[in-house]
């Protein structure tokens, strides 16, 4: 039976991961923990899933923690350790993963290490210009792991896009906005944002590539690959509006939003200082699309899902109003 350890199964992505590995069958599955065996900063595992207790800035627990031939999945980022204390940790797994002779890598990265981008199509090839300390840390500990020399086993990197699902960041103050904010707020914001791209996706698909990578047959040799649902026109802030507004039985617009120019927007996300993503920005994934893999649940059905979430959690169930 093949092991699957990750690191940073806590986090958002790898609760689904491990979750649907589970659901899969037929894996090993262990992951690296900080706390104590059985919890990670108090998180219980499900039954199977074996706990090592370690840290990727120590290197014994690290290659204690990885198994020869297994697959390793690093969806870890070290908030508090700076440009540094990741680029050492990485270097950690790096040197077990040779010493121990694992299988294959899987990193997982993010999409905006592409930084300040013109907008229109972002593909792998787009050269990288990162502004914040964030993302110029995320490509370097790319670049640590494509380039290091004479590996013994396969690498591979997923930049996804914004992750929305279940509980989930993402969303949810946009959501709470739109459910009990000021309409004359929200009104100015559909104007401003208007058909902004949201370069959001949903959960199960960023897992099923994961899933896809663990099973692929073949050395995938290094190569990077953008995980997105951009592809699908209504993945913009009027169109996210449109449909959770329906979804969650919100009130509508009394004068249709007048959209602004895109100079307009672009000055008032300088001066709120957000992302310097552009905000006509989309993340192509035509090459993972190219190397077999299709996303299991379409845009609209990960928002509906979402929605159902968040009336099940945060509505009434009787008159819709907040709990």
């Amino acid at each position: 039976m093949e092991l699957i350890a990750i690191i940073g199964a806590s986090g958002y992505v790898g609760r689904h991961l491990v979750a649907a590995l589970i659901k899969t069958g037929g894996y090993r599955i262990k992951v690296l923990s900080r706390g104590l065996p059985g919890k990670d900063s108090g998180m219980s595992w499900p039954e199977g899933v074996e706990v090592t207790q370690g840290d990727l800035q120590d290197p014994q627990s690290v290659q204690t923690f990885i198994e020869r031939g297994c697959t390793v999945v690093n969806l870890a980022y070290l908030w508090h350790a700076g440009e540094s204390g990741n680029l050492s940790a990485m270097q950690h797994l790096l040197n077990a993963c040779e010493q121990v002779k694992v299988k294959r890598l899987i990193h997982c990265s993010t999409a905006i290490v592409v930084g300040e981008v013109a907008g229109g199509w972002v593909t792998e090839n787009t050269p990288c210009k990162p502004s914040s300390l964030y993302e110029c840390t995320k490509l370097k500990i790319e670049q640590a792991v494509l380039g290091r020399p004479s590996m013994s086993f396969d690498t591979v990197i997923l930049r996804p896009t914004s992750v929305f699902g279940p509980a989930a960041l993402p969303l949810k103050k946009f959501t709470d906005d739109l459910v009990g904010g000021n309409q004359f707020l929200n009104y100015l914001k559909a104007c401003f944002l208007g058909r902004r791209r949201m370069n959001l996706i949903p959960i199960a698909n960023v897992v099923a590539a994961v899933l896809f990578m663990i099973s692929h047959g073949e050395n995938i040799n290094g190569e990077v690959f953008i995980v997105s649902n951009d592809d699908d026109a209504r993945n913009n802030f009027s169109d996210v509006e449109r449909t959770l507004m329906h979804q969650l039985n919100c009130k509508r617009h009394i004068i249709p939003p007048i959209p602004m120019p895109y100079f307009l927007l672009r000055l008032v996300l300088g001066l709120f200082r957000k992302p310097a993503i552009k905000p006509s920005c989309n993340f192509s994934s035509e090459k993972l699309k190219q190397f077999g893999f299709a996303n299991p649940l379409t845009f609209e059905a990960g928002l509906i899902e979402y929605a159902d979430w968040y009336r099940s959690n945060y509505l009434d169930r009787v008159d819709g109003s907040p709990i």
